[in-house]
């Protein structure tokens, strides 16, 4: 998106306060939501002692460990700060765009949890994609650092719950 496509959907949701507040609480609710569920599914498989529960931690922390590697190195500037313009919610971090820790995240989270649950795993990919979406709309990602981040968090998961120790 360039500069004035990101200020274009800022004065749409400035116009409308409704639009804007239900922004914020997608945003910061579908996350919290992710995070809910998560640890509601790790109590919930400790407590019936289910094995599975090893991969479901273990999988989805190794893919939040080397995604913010890989973020680390790619370093690419957030929209904000290469197009010049405040983001609709004030931010003030600096690169580390690509890919979205927030989209690794809930992907490999979603993937762990299909394996537990298709319909848990449906919910929490229908989040990730909300969690995308306001990344991109609040101005603090590009559509490429969501997408990256939902396929990287998502293969990676996959691939670590392939492994034979899982």
């Amino acid at each position: 998106m360039t500069a004035r496509q990101y200020r274009a959907v800022f004065a749409c949701f400035r116009a409308h306060p409704a639009a804007l507040k239900l922004l914020r609480l997608c945003q910061s609710g579908s996350v919290a939501a992710v995070y809910i569920l998560y640890i509601g599914t790790i109590a919930l498989l400790a407590l019936h002692r289910d094995a599975r529960v090893i991969g479901f931690v273990l999988v989805p922390a190794a893919v939040f460990l080397i995604g913010s590697v890989l973020r680390a190195v790619i370093d690419r500037p957030r929209p904000y700060e290469a197009l010049d313009f405040i983001p609709l919610f004030p931010k003030d971090t600096h690169g580390k765009s690509m890919p979205s820790r927030h989209c690794f995240s809930a992907a490999a989270i979603a993937v762990a949890a299909a394996g537990i649950s298709a319909p848990l795993g449906i919910v929490l990919w229908i989040l990730a994609g909300v969690i995308a979406v306001s990344r991109v709309l609040t101005g603090v990602h590009y559509p490429s650092d969501v997408l990256a981040g939902l396929a990287f968090g998502g293969l990676a998961a996959a691939l670590g719950l392939a492994l034979p120790v899982f």
